[in-house]
């Protein structure tokens, strides 16, 4: 796993009930919790998806902000950065569920890249629905409520079910994601497992041969792969990575710029500025100060 960032609220399991130490799946309405919406920023080591019936207001998730508004799904994923406001009392579910879970729905990564908004590289994290298409698929969410609520004996395997049919139907809502002409399946699915190492391993490893080696391909197959599926090389997606961990470390922290540099491997102060700058258009001081004005 990347390295944390330290001193952000995290949640490691859900706590709206049951057993933590044995979280697999949790849910609870909008209106029911007065702690909803968090405006301080934070992360959830699960997956999170909020679904919103009635709202307004702006949700940051790793630096980008979205309109909030009625009939929203929002995606966040484990390590995801987040916050939200709403200026009317929202209304509709907070649904979570392991990491366990969701390698139980998604055992392979080829059949999760299916599913853009769980890409913590994507642009997708908000699905924005028509009444019609929010009413539809709410009985679902209904079911779910009610086998959770149950707790009868194999209500997880039930609740997988619905819940998989409930991302199936958000899917096929979805816009269609960006494609490269010439794309195959195969590179959509190399590119995936090359996010993942990177998110796991982008402090430690050196080089893209080193991925590369990981994934049992060669390193121009590895970069033709990632060109043919999303337009850009496996260097650069390495370099959007480290600036994602930069802006945590800058927002979230007290440490001096010269720190976060050498905790991301940097051994030249100023060519972190400039890499950041070049980035970001702005500097790591700048973005810092940016920070400190609370959402809303």
């Amino acid at each position: 796993m990347s390295a944390p960032v330290p001193d952000l609220p995290t949640f490691e399991t859900s706590t709206f009930g049951g057993d933590g130490s044995a979280f697999h799946f949790d849910m609870v309405r909008l209106q029911d919790r007065a702690d909803i919406p968090r405006a301080f920023a934070h992360r959830h080591n699960y997956y999170h998806l909020l679904w919103m019936t009635v709202a307004d207001g702006t949700h940051m998730l790793d630096f980008e902000h979205y309109p909030v508004r009625s009939n929203t799904v929002f995606f966040v994923s484990p390590g995801q950065i987040h916050a939200w406001t709403s200026s009317v009392a929202p209304r509709g579910y907070v649904l979570n569920f392991s990491a366990e879970l969701f390698l139980q729905l998604f055992p392979r990564a080829e059949t999760a890249s299916q599913y853009p908004f769980f890409d913590i590289d994507g642009d997708r994290p908000a699905l924005y629905l028509s009444q019609a298409q929010h009413d539809a698929l709410l009985p679902l969410l209904h079911e779910i409520e009610c086998e959770h609520g149950a707790l009868q004996e194999g209500y997880l395997d039930v609740v997988r079910s619905y819940l998989l049919i409930l991302l199936t139907h958000l899917r096929r809502l979805a816009p269609l994601p960006k494609q490269e002409d010439g794309a195959s399946p195969q590179s959509y699915s190399l590119t995936k497992r090359f996010k993942l190492l990177v998110d796991r391993y982008f402090l430690e490893f050196d080089t893209v041969q080193e991925y590369a080696s990981r994934l049992n391909v060669t390193e121009r197959q590895l970069n033709d792969a990632i060109k043919r599926a999303v337009g850009t090389t496996a260097g650069r997606l390495i370099q959007q990575r480290q600036v994602l961990e930069a802006k945590r470390l800058l927002s979230q922290t007290d440490l001096g710029i010269a720190e976060i540099a050498y905790r991301l491997r940097f051994q030249d102060l100023a060519y972190f500025c400039r890499f950041f700058k070049k980035h970001t258009q702005v500097t790591p001081g700048d973005f810092k100060k940016s920070q400190s004005r609370p959402l809303g």
